[in-house]
């Protein structure tokens, strides 16, 4: 699942979302989600003033505004909303929008998963608002199993990606990493790294559909 921090209640958005994989979080449950829903109203300040809000400082987060009206949308993308929507559009356009601002992100290099989030430019990693230190080998790991989020990646696969190897040196070296980086992430969250028995391991939420392939040797 997708996280978006909704700074305002959003009921009518809540269902639509899940369906296409989001789930909508407060600020202090995800501080570093890329994509920010919020409310603005032209009688309660300008634009500018409630982007910085939404923002927090956080430059690269994308700013998404529902508005009132025409003038209110023209309003907010002047001033440098990264989208603009009317607060009567159907829920499901709105959701679509969301999902367009959350693959902007990834090109910017950030990647979430839930409430996990990398920043692969800076090899940084937040799991909700705990930032977590991995060594360099368990980072590698992380990243190689959240660009295959919600799919089994077999220990082979892993061996040949991150160890350059084409064989199976008969040793536990991917079992400890996985052990390592399993302590790290449950420390801050649910369980979300998942050993799928004859497939591999995979990184996501319980909701995650299983890959049908790959092994866990």
């Amino acid at each position: 699942m997708h996280v978006v921090v909704a700074l305002d209640p959003v009921p009518a958005l809540v269902v639509p979302a899940r369906r296409r994989g989001i789930v909508l979080r407060s600020l202090p449950e995800a501080p570093h989600a890329p994509v920010r829903l919020a409310r603005w109203h032209r009688g309660e300040g300008c634009a500018p003033g409630r982007l910085r809000t939404v923002r927090g400082g956080e430059r690269s987060v994308r700013a998404m505004l529902l508005v009132e009206d025409a003038d209110a949308l023209a309003a907010g993308l002047d001033a440098g909303a990264d989208d603009a929507v009317l607060e009567r559009a159907h829920p499901v356009e709105i959701v679509a929008r969301m999902l367009a601002l959350l693959r902007d992100s990834r090109r910017d290099g950030l990647l979430t998963i839930g409430d996990l989030t990398i920043d692969r430019a800076a090899h940084r990693v937040w799991r909700g608002g705990t930032r977590l230190h991995l060594l360099p080998r368990e980072y590698a790991v992380l990243l190689h199993l959240a660009e295959h989020a919600g799919r089994a990646v077999s220990r082979t696969a892993l061996l040949r990606a991150l160890w350059d190897r084409d064989f199976d040196p008969g040793t536990n070296v991917v079992q400890v990493q996985m052990s390592r980086l399993r302590a790290k992430l449950d420390a801050a969250g649910p369980p979300m790294l998942h050993t799928d028995r004859g497939r591999g391991y995979r990184l996501g939420d319980v909701s995650w559909q299983l890959s049908p392939a790959g092994d866990d040797r």
